[in-house]
């Protein structure tokens, strides 16, 4: 699917992305236990990974372990206070940042949402990165996908993570398909009994190959948070 302005492309190596909702580090077996979820980031072993529900105390102290436990740099967008904390995305990331940002796509009345756009160096190709996680109202959603596509590039390579929120009607994400933008379907919820449901997305444009994509399973992701990580394979594409 590239485009002719890319036929000069050179292929950078692949490289590993993946979302996963944290669930605020609450388990299925309802502890709270941030150490779990530090290990379950460390199996998957990203070069990039968007986190949901997040809450971070005042002190920042859950970012700081984030990223002195997997020696990964952080993007904190967490978007509002519930009281004991700000909530809402981390971007943890082991390639240079370049640039980021914050947008604001809450919708009136409802509980705030944000979207991190995060600009990359992935050996000297700038890439753009954005995490988000969307609402839960069927209205809420197709409001945010519009604001959500108008933010994409059309012509870089970029990639969208995040927990989407979307139960099963795929033409919901029409406005990013038709900013160019496409994904695999991968059930990663519930953990328990089974995932039925592909909240989880990680969509590209016509400048990234998505090789390949799975949930992370393991005796950790099975108890550490109530969605199953998702990651993928992807190949960038720069101009030389």
């Amino acid at each position: 699917m590239a485009n002719a302005g890319y036929a000069r492309a050179k292929l950078i190596n692949p490289m590993r992305v993946a979302t996963y909702n944290i669930h605020d580090c609450i388990g299925l077996d309802e502890k709270f236990d941030a150490t779990r979820i530090v290990s379950v980031i460390q199996e998957i072993d990203a070069d990039i990974i968007a986190l949901q529900e997040v809450t971070v105390d005042s002190q920042g102290e859950l970012v700081d372990l984030f990223e002195q436990s997997t020696g990964m740099q952080a993007i904190d967008g967490t978007i509002f206070d519930r009281g004991v904390g700000r909530y809402g995305n981390v971007i943890l990331t082991k390639c240079p940042i370049v640039d980021n940002c914050l947008h604001d796509i809450s919708a009136r009345g409802l509980e705030p949402r944000g979207v991190i756009e995060v600009t990359l160096a992935i050996n000297d190709a700038p890439i753009q990165a954005f995490a988000t996680h969307l609402g839960l109202t069927f209205f809420e959603r197709r409001s945010q996908i519009r604001r959500l596509a108008q933010l994409l590039p059309e012509r870089k390579p970029a990639l969208v993570m995040g927990d989407f929120n979307i139960w099963g009607l795929s033409w919901a994400l029409s406005p990013l398909h038709k900013r160019g933008y496409r994904s695999h379907k991968v059930k990663s919820f519930p953990v328990s009994p089974h995932p039925f449901f592909a909240l989880d997305r990680i969509m590209v444009n016509a400048f990234v190959n998505l090789n390949r994509c799975w949930r992370h399973v393991s005796p950790l992701s099975k108890i550490a948070s109530d969605h199953y990580p998702v990651i993928a394979e992807v190949t960038l594409h720069s101009i030389k």
